[in-house]
């Protein structure tokens, strides 16, 4: 009887934290948007991948975008992965949460070898420990570069070769410096440890390219005030999906408008959408940031804002406007 009694009282508290977690797995939102997430509109549809990326074993200075926030990028022949999320949920639990729409566009043992990951921030949907460990596992002395407050989250996995950063701080990579930028955003992997570590974009620049990952932002007119110490920006990688309704999200995430004027106010030349088209986060249909991006960028301004295929690769040296929408 006693044994019966430790049982169920074990199985109540499962069941309580499994409630509380749940309020918090739409975790690059705040509770309004979670509810909002819960009320989504998904339309059924999905988008179609690129087998581009097995056309070759070679992609030294370029990118592919592997799906939401994930991106692969190559620069001097050194591979960098950005917020690389390869399970089947944004979730602590594999039962619940925001569902794939799509496969990762490449397997995560398909990836060429990796030398560093760089996480933007903690939410489920950007920080995929499974992932992480799978990526150790398959690249010797792979470094994990995170901001700071997140280190003990990887090192209680046996996640090694992590290295925390403040905003502004610096690190070199051959001939390359990495820079880990402020952006409009919030952390949280629980109800408890909300802002406990930072979030931003990176930026990884050379003597030829200068390229930034902005993660998850809102828009924050900081960005221009800024643009002085980010300095030049060839390449963006910037979000524009998971916004709808705007009074829920405005200041959890840019909508398209919005990342142009991103874009506008950093100058920079070519930049692409990411953070949307994978999982299911808010009530905006699939497509729609791809059309509105097509709809409001300004064809004379000499910037260009594309949305590409998943796993099509993309050359640094051959940049031109390229859409998704049909």
């Amino acid at each position: 009887m006693k044994i019966k009694f430790i049982h169920f009282v074990k199985t109540i508290i499962v069941i309580i934290f499994a409630i509380s977690t749940v309020m918090l797995i739409f975790v690059s939102t705040n509770f309004k948007s979670l509810l909002n997430t819960l009320n989504s509109n998904y339309d059924g549809i999905s988008l179609s991948t690129s087998n581009d990326w097995q056309s070759t074993q070679t992609y030294t200075n370029s990118f592919i975008w592997i799906g939401h926030a994930t991106v692969l990028l190559n620069i001097d022949g050194e591979n960098f992965l950005f917020d690389p999320v390869f399970s089947n949920r944004a979730s602590p639990f594999t039962f619940i949460g925001p569902k794939r729409l799509m496969k990762p566009a490449i397997p995560i043992n398909n990836l060429p070898k990796i030398s560093k990951v760089l996480i933007s921030h903690n939410h489920y949907d950007h920080l995929d420990i499974n992932s992480l460990k799978a990526l150790q596992e398959i690249n010797q002395g792979i470094e994990f570069f995170v901001p700071k407050g997140d280190r003990e989250l990887l090192a209680k996995h046996n996640l090694k070769n992590i290295k925390e950063f403040e905003w502004w701080e610096t690190a070199n990579s051959d001939n390359k410096v990495i820079k880990f930028i402020p952006v409009k955003h919030w952390s949280a992997r629980s109800f408890f440890d909300k802002n406990k570590s930072l979030w931003g974009g990176w930026q990884i620049k050379n003597k030829q390219y200068s390229i930034v990952h902005f993660g998850d932002t809102a828009y924050d007119e900081r960005f221009l005030v800024n643009k002085e110490k980010i300095g030049n920006v060839d390449i963006g990688f910037i979000p524009i999906g998971s916004y709808a309704p705007r009074d829920i999200e405005k200041e959890n995430h840019v909508n398209p408008q919005e990342a142009i004027q991103i874009a506008k106010d950093l100058n920079i030349s070519y930049s692409y959408g990411i953070h949307w088209g994978t999982f299911f986060l808010s009530k905006e249909p699939l497509y729609e940031p791809a059309k509105l991006i097509d709809k409001y960028q300004d064809p004379f301004s000499g910037r260009i804002f594309s949305t590409t295929e998943p796993g099509k690769i993309i050359y640094l040296d051959s940049l031109k406007y390229q859409s998704i929408v049909r």
